[in-house]
């Protein structure tokens, strides 16, 4: 099996699932209350779409990583929890492949909620009067927040090892409701560049990164790929 057959195979598993829908039902729900919140908190006077669509994107794309965290980890845990691995595992295709197309479709899913959360902040605000704002601007906030969705999904990477290596998804789901926590305290005291889930948010609220937060960001992210890799070579799943 060449990997555009697995990969078809992977796409046709996550589509049929319940998951893949529930997972636009309910990051839907958040740029719209978040939306409502901002503009309800202007004075009178109105908001214009800068401020808005600023404001909606600091505070939706941590959101994302809850959310990109819960999908690569269910992406892999669930062929132990469903106990599907055995079959996978008997199909004639190699591991690599396996895991190459689970991450392919992590990264489509992922970067599909990206642009489907923005898209319904931006009608969430249209149908609330925010006024103004240029086509150049929000192009350009929309590209930003884009890129930030794409760090956070690689930093979702340690998840998936987590995933293989405790064979479910929930130890990941608990790791990431501390690093939430973490994340929080660490921002407040100035670490924010410095903490691989918090240096996406950095730069959707700056635009840049420094080269310690990039080196961070990547030894991170490639370490949770190799690792997921190596874990499908050499180790025994059953």
């Amino acid at each position: 099996m060449n990997i555009l057959t697995v990969l078809h195979c992977e796409i046709r598993k996550i589509i049929r699932s319940n998951v893949f829908w529930i997972m636009f039902l309910v990051l839907g729900f958040g740029p719209i209350m978040m939306g409502v919140g901002i503009v309800l908190s202007v004075d009178a006077g109105g908001i214009h779409w800068e401020q808005y669509l600023t404001e909606l994107l600091d505070t939706l794309a941590p959101l994302g990583l809850i959310g990109y965290t819960f999908i690569a980890a269910w992406v892999f845990g669930r062929e132990f929890s469903d106990r599907t691995i055995k079959d996978l595992l008997a199909k004639p295709v190699s591991r690599a492949k396996i895991v190459l197309s689970k991450y392919l479709v992590i990264l489509a899913w992922c970067l599909l909620l990206s642009i489907y959360m923005f898209a319904v902040g931006f009608a969430a605000g249209a149908i609330l009067g925010v006024e103004g704002g240029a086509a150049s601007f929000i192009w350009s906030i929309f590209l930003r927040f884009l890129l930030t969705s794409l760090l956070y999904i690689f930093v979702t990477t340690p998840s998936t090892l987590l995933a293989n290596v405790t064979k479910g998804y929930l130890a990941p789901l608990g790791l990431i409701l501390i690093i939430v926590i973490l994340s929080s305290v660490l921002a407040s005291f100035g670490f924010a560049p410095y903490f691989p889930w918090t240096i996406p948010s950095v730069f959707q609220s700056t635009g840049s990164l420094n080269l310690s937060s990039i080196m961070i960001l990547a030894y991170t992210g490639i370490a949770g790929i190799a690792g997921t890799f190596a874990w499908w070579r050499y180790a025994e799943q059953r």
